[in-house]
């Protein structure tokens, strides 16, 4: 299992458990990060504040997978 900080709309994000990533497709690869950051423009879509972007990252946990 792994940690992943999930966005659940506006203002909403939990630290969740998720199986590992898995390969299915021989095009399909898993990347190891070892250190992140978030920006300010992250914030101000957790906030809210950039309404079409938060539409559309709504619409790829909903329709389609970014990893």
């Amino acid at each position: 299992m792994m940690k992943a900080l999930v966005y659940h709309g506006l203002g909403k994000k939990a630290w969740e458990e998720h199986a590992n990533p898995t390969v299915i497709d021989p095009t399909d690869a898993i990347v190891r990060v070892t250190k992140t950051t978030i920006c300010g423009t992250d914030l101000h879509i957790l906030k809210g504040d950039l309404a079409s972007l938060v539409k559309m990252i709504e619409a790829v946990r909903r329709f389609g997978a970014a990893a």
